[in-house]
């Protein structure tokens, strides 16, 4: 018991006087694709936008959707999550869920994700506060995803067929 609590203690010590390791580079662009290689070897990058300051990455890995940031500071960018992979099933034509990431920096945004399970469904449409937009469904996984400003349970979603 006395040595487990000394493993326990040990790691606990070792962890909690870490540094920051974040590996910083001089580019956005290769601070994202080391990120994307730290995922896993089948994480595909989605999408890159710029929101409220924010570099956001939205990738796929497994069929589930990832979420990161790109923290820009003086030594440059870095790769950022804080949230898991967000993955849904269900029996109806489509699913979604809602959930809060937050940057490095501490800047909290709204995320949209779904999952077209009927195959005849192409395309999504989200009404955001007054605001249409029109959501492509990947390919492979079948999801669709948006940073949106209103409450989760105030978006009407609208499913676009042949």
């Amino acid at each position: 018991m006395k040595k487990l609590f000394l493993l326990f203690f040990s790691i606990t010590f070792l962890v909690g006087c870490t540094q920051d390791s974040s590996n910083w580079y001089n580019k956005k662009e290769d601070a994202i694709k080391y990120g994307l290689e730290q995922e896993g070897t089948n994480a595909t990058l989605l999408s890159v936008e710029e929101y409220s300051g924010e570099t956001i990455v939205f990738f796929e890995r497994n069929k589930a959707l990832g979420v990161s940031s790109i923290t820009e500071g003086k030594k440059g960018f870095s790769w950022y999550r804080d949230k898991g992979y967000s993955d849904l099933e269900s029996e109806s034509p489509y699913s979604t869920m809602g959930f809060e990431m937050e940057t490095k920096q501490g800047t909290k945004i709204s995320i949209l994700v779904g999952k077209a399970f009927d195959k005849s469904i192409k395309q999504m449409k989200i009404l955001d506060d007054g605001n249409e937009k029109v959501l492509p469904i990947t390919e492979n996984s079948r999801l669709f995803y948006t940073i949106h400003n209103a409450p989760f349970s105030s978006l009407e979603i609208i499913t676009i067929v042949d």
